[in-house]
Formats: C-alpha cells, structure tokens, sequence
C-alpha cells in the first residue's frame, strides 16, 4: 500500500474488478456482544445488543450483494485484496431540524456500522474480511438520496507476477 496525503492507495494498479450496490433501510450498527454462562446447559450463549434488527440488516445488504452477483462474475478468493467504500445515509430524526446539526454525531458508531457490513459480505464478495485492506467510510443526512448503505466493493490483485532473473554468464571464455 502507498500512503498519500491521508489516503491510502492499493500500489499495483487499478482494481481487478469492482461491484457498486445499494442497500435500502435504516442501517443497523454490529452492537456490542455479551456472553453469558448458562449452568444447566453448561455453555456460553454470546448475544448482540440489537440481535433482531442486526439480523434483518445483515441479511438485506447479503440479500442484495448475491442479486448483483446473479447479473455477473465475481471472483472471491483468497489471493485479493478487497477495498470497501460505503456511505451511510440515516434518517434525520424529526426533532433535529437541518440548521442544528448538519452530521449524525451521534448514534450509531460508524466502525459498528462497518462491522455489520464487513459481517453480511464475508463469503459472498471476499472469503474473510480480514482482506479488507482499506475502508472510506461516511455517515450523513441527505435529502436527495434514501436512508441505507451505498456501497462499492473493489478486488485488487494480490500478488506480483514473479520475475525470473537472467541466468549469469559464465566467467571466462
């Protein structure tokens, strides 16, 4: 990776491919988990604070990121590297009128809004999110657009075709 200016770029190239898909509905953040330990059962159970409508989020952006791939290819594999951009856009509240607060500076967090969406695409447009190498992540108001995740997902190439070195010359003729 190169970093320029704050940004971070993928080095080689441009993106091998990349995929743009829209995820109406109010976004659901991942939320923090709590485990608990049940005697009689003799296991840890591990809730979400929000499990019902992490769910449903989940499986909407899931739901809508395997209807793009059924109008094309897409190659998941372990060898890419991912970059994800996605802008969050959240219903403005009616009690916040537009001239008091011009961002959602308050709940939910932007990293557990991430979360969720990382979540939903592990094993549909990257193997693991941990091949996610850069996020641009926004959260805002808009008027113009509805409340949901925008979403773009880029595939890079992983790896440098491997140059063979010339063979030297042998000394002494």
């Amino acid at each position: 990776m190169v970093h320029r200016m704050g940004i971070i770029e993928i080095s080689n190239k441009e993106p091998v491919e990349s995929i743009s898909f829209i995820v109406l509905g109010e976004p659901a953040p991942e939320g923090s988990t709590r485990a608990f330990y049940i005697p009689k059962a003799k296991r840890t159970v591990v809730t979400h604070q929000n499990q019902t409508e992490l769910d449903a989020w989940r499986s909407r952006v899931a739901t809508e990121a395997q209807n793009v791939l059924n109008h094309r290819e897409w190659t998941s594999d372990r060898a890419s590297a991912y970059t994800v951009d996605v802008d969050f856009i959240l219903p403005r509240p009616p009690s916040v009128p537009p001239h008091r607060r011009f961002h959602p500076t308050v709940r939910p967090d932007v990293d557990k809004l991430v979360r969720a969406i990382n979540d939903a695409l592990t094993g549909i447009l990257f193997p693991d999110d941990c091949q996610v190498v850069s996020l641009r992540v926004t959260k805002d108001y808009d008027e113009e657009r509805r409340p949901g995740a925008y979403l773009q997902v880029c595939r890079y190439q992983n790896m440098r075709d491997k140059r063979r070195r010339a063979k030297k010359e042998a000394k002494g003729d």
